[in-house]
């Protein structure tokens, strides 16, 4: 059964919409009250049966009182306009209210902040916390989700034996795929989800050859979820920065079969994760990495200014061979990772360009695995001493600082130690990275080769220049 405790189900609600009187309304729900009134603030709706029957207009809001628990599902209806979204918040002071699903219209322009969603039950199945989901053939605009808390959902947590409940369940769904659908203008921001089967936010906004367009999931915060962390599928320029995914794999509801990854994109056109977080991540069948630029995307995938630690799948995976080719660019650059000694990849079609990243993994040998088109630029390796680094007719090594782990055969670079700050200490914060600053008297420093088109800025936001020498590793600054 699917269940879900915040649903947007597409349907007659645009026509039922165009209906309604142009004033904006507000829309009062109190399901701590003894009987249903007219749904003014002095007379709320007492249950969701009453405001699911409320057809909304652009500039109207649905507001849930706070403190109170609504037991069912939540189905709003009505299309707002970009100048006018149609509002779902809270009301009142104190905690957060909360929509329990209890494993229990078509629209535009919904903004939902200020409320709590659960969905737990005794055993997982197909749940969700928020689910967002098109049909009807068309393309559809304007779906904000921010400052939510969604927690306690028993979603599926076997992919292996249950995938498309898996890839249906978690905090958050947007799912603009089917019939054709398409989403424009996703955003979602300054969430707070964990204790979730199959995973924390995942978005898909349309197909192959009708990608969604402004797709941004930005500041987000997710942690002991049974699944992925983030997930954008199908989208066109998609920005997924600032999050902060841990111990995935873990939590109320932890992973039991399949793959999970930390951040990833599929069947994206030139897709960016940027400036964010992933730690601790379980091992999966195969996956657990950080990143992952998967299959069917197109033009370019960049990974960039992130931190990751101690992820059991390692740093990030190539999987343009896992579905139909994208053949995208992959490009990895002014990354930290620590602890995180693995890559893996699967796909022959793309170039990887791997640059100026720090790989610190001095207790563990490298698993380190790229596609036969790789170019290995400007990155600190600190590993053991029976690791070994990958060699091939199209893989290039330049400018790279080697400690403890030997060169690859063949190829140039150097070997020492890099100096950091204080490297191997940081913790759940891009800050926390700043350990894998350069000293003043690292050999590291203006050993880069110039790479161009570099991004301009390292992890810690010095210039990059296009002409003059950078240092090896993620730091560009003087040192310090």
């Amino acid at each position: 059964m699917t269940t879900n405790a915040l649903r947007f189900v597409r349907g007659i609600a645009l026509v039922a919409a165009l209906a309604q009187p142009l004033l904006a309304k507000d829309i009062y729900l109190d399901c701590g009250s003894a009987k249903s009134g007219d749904g003014s603030r002095s007379r709320p709706f007492s249950t969701l049966t009453n405001a699911n029957n409320a057809v909304l207009s652009p500039g109207d809001s649905l507001n849930v009182k706070s403190g109170t628990i609504c037991a069912g599902t939540l189905s709003p209806k009505g299309s707002g306009t970009q100048e006018s979204p149609i509002t779902l918040t809270s009301y009142g002071g104190g905690p957060l209210p909360i929509i329990n699903g209890s494993g229990a219209a078509e629209a535009d322009y919904w903004d939902i902040s200020n409320i709590a969603i659960i969905n737990p039950a005794s055993s997982v199945a197909w749940r969700r916390g928020i689910v967002g989901t098109s049909s009807d053939g068309t393309i559809h605009h304007g779906l904000y989700i921010h400052d939510i808390t969604v927690y306690n959902v028993a979603g599926q947590t076997n992919k292996a034996t249950q995938s498309a409940a898996f890839i249906a369940s978690g905090g958050i769904l947007v799912n603009g795929t089917e019939k054709l659908s398409r989403y424009d203008d996703v955003q979602i921001y300054n969430n707070t989800i964990y204790d979730c089967g199959g995973g924390g936010i995942k978005v898909r906004v349309g197909q192959m050859d009708n990608r969604g367009k402004g797709t941004h999931v930005w500041g987000n915060k997710i942690s002991y979820v049974g699944g992925d962390g983030v997930v954008v599928s199908y989208g066109e320029s998609p920005i997924i920065e600032r999050n902060k995914a841990g111990f995935l794999g873990h939590g109320k509801y932890p992973w039991t079969g399949g793959n999970f990854a930390g951040i990833w994109v599929l069947g994206c056109q030139d897709a960016v994760m940027r400036f964010n977080v992933v730690h601790d991540s379980l091992m999966s069948d195969i996956d657990s990495e950080a990143f992952d630029c998967d299959w069917g995307n197109e033009g370019t995938c960049t990974v960039e200014y992130n931190y990751s630690h101690d992820n059991a799948g390692g740093i990030f995976l190539n999987c343009d061979g896992c579905g139909t080719p994208g053949g995208a660019r992959q490009i990895v650059r002014y990354n930290v990772f620590q602890n995180d000694c693995r890559m893996y990849s699967n796909g022959d079609n793309v170039q990887l360009d791997f640059y100026n990243n720090v790989v610190y993994c001095p207790q563990k040998d490298f698993e380190i695995a790229v596609p036969p088109h790789t170019n290995m630029s400007n990155n600190i390796w600190v590993g053991t001493a029976n690791s070994t680094l990958p060699i091939g007719d199209g893989i290039e090594w330049n400018a790279n600082l080697f400690q403890t782990v030997p060169k690859p055969v063949g190829t140039a670079g150097s070997m020492g130690d890099p100096r950091f700050l204080s490297p191997g200490k940081g913790q759940d914060t891009l800050e926390s990275a700043d350990g894998y600053m350069l000293q003043k008297e690292s050999p590291a420093l203006h050993l880069g080769v110039v790479i161009t088109d570099n991004g301009g800025r390292d992890f810690w936001n010095n210039q990059v220049s296009q002409s003059k020498r950078p240092n090896t590793g993620a730091y560009n600054g003087r040192g310090v």
